[in-house]
């Protein structure tokens, strides 16, 4: 009996030390390689037609952690706000999404557990090179519109800046991305010129608002104008609160006429802008007819919605005397 269970053993253990050892994955699909000349990623997926695609948008994956990432270090020289932040990772999203992969190249491919094993790479150089021309001409040209009109008024400048600040995120990310791709570029002039872009254009914002007047003909207007101040981005008092605040005259003539069954109100509306030294900066005038069947109080209310789509065509600004250049 003692022998039949020591036999069992002794088989018991030849057994274990002849079964196969678990496989494992290699090391190049565990450990994803990093050097300063290529991009790297790793997929695994049951053809290689399937893997090359997964790992492809692994690589994109990749890319925006590293662009992300870099905007997260507290030293940073842009240090942006968390809004803008948002706005440069979309940015950072749209980037990697589309960055052309057709030079990728298939470093190594392995079958494991049934699926194939895929390691791709495409040279950081490459990706570069796509960007590079469009950045430098797009930086160039934003620090040359940047340097002028640099001595107009506040609000002038503020309306010039805005345009400009909506290439912010798109440089700032590209630049982020020249920086990851090759090791010995500068971004600092970059950078320099984005943050004191956007200095500017944020003390502008905080400092510059509108007291809206109104005479007793055009108090109706009154609530469309101060929201599309706002909603663009500066501030509306109900009272004039320093020297940076700027009084918005809106007056009106009206005409009242009847057209068949129609009542008309033709209404020509002035807004006339003045600095806290009373000194008139900046003027236009519209003319917008409202017809209703109604009474001509309610025609003259129909005019609010032409107002709101005038303002919507040239931007609050254009419309109250900043002329579009």
């Amino acid at each position: 009996m003692y022998k039949n269970i020591l036999f069992a053993v002794i088989i018991a253990i030849f057994a274990g030390c002849s079964a196969p050892k678990p496989q494992q994955a290699p090391s190049w699909f565990t450990n994803l390689p990093k050097d300063y000349k290529n991009f790297y990623a790793v997929a695994a997926a049951s053809d290689e037609t399937k893997a090359k695609s997964i790992a492809i948008n692994e690589l994109r994956k990749n890319i925006i952690k590293d662009l992300d990432a870099s905007f997260s270090t507290p030293n940073h020289s842009l240090s942006p706000s968390s809004q803008m932040l948002n706005e440069i990772i979309s940015a950072n999203l749209h980037l990697a999404n589309t960055l052309s992969m057709r030079a990728i190249k298939v470093e190594k491919t392995e079958l494991f557990n049934g699926q194939i094993l895929m390691l791709i790479s495409i040279q950081r150089e490459e990706l570069f090179k796509k960007i590079n021309s469009d950045l430098n001409t797009k930086i160039k040209r934003l620090g040359q519109f940047y340097s002028l009109n640099k001595d107009t008024i506040p609000i002038k400048r503020y309306v010039y800046l805005k345009p400009l600040m909506s290439q912010y995120a798109y440089l700032a990310s590209r630049t982020a991305f020249a920086q990851i791709s090759i090791s010995t570029y500068n971004s600092n002039n970059n950078f320099r010129l984005l943050k004191e872009l956007e200095n500017e254009y944020n003390n502008l914002q905080t400092s510059i608002n509108f007291y809206i007047l109104s005479d007793g003909n055009s108090r109706v207007y009154t609530k469309t104008i101060k929201d599309a101040i706002e909603k663009d981005g500066l501030s509306v008092s109900n009272k004039s609160k320093d020297s940076h605040t700027l009084k918005l005259l809106i007056s009106s003539s009206t005409d009242n006429t009847n057209e068949y069954t129609f009542n008309v109100s033709k209404n020509l509306v002035k807004f006339t802008t003045f600095d806290a030294n009373k000194n008139q900066i900046l003027f236009r005038q519209h003319t917008f007819i409202g017809k209703s069947r109604k009474n001509h109080q309610d025609a003259k209310e129909q005019t609010i919605e032409h107002i709101n789509a005038k303002v919507k065509q040239l931007g609050i600004f254009d419309f109250i005397g900043i002329q579009s250049k």
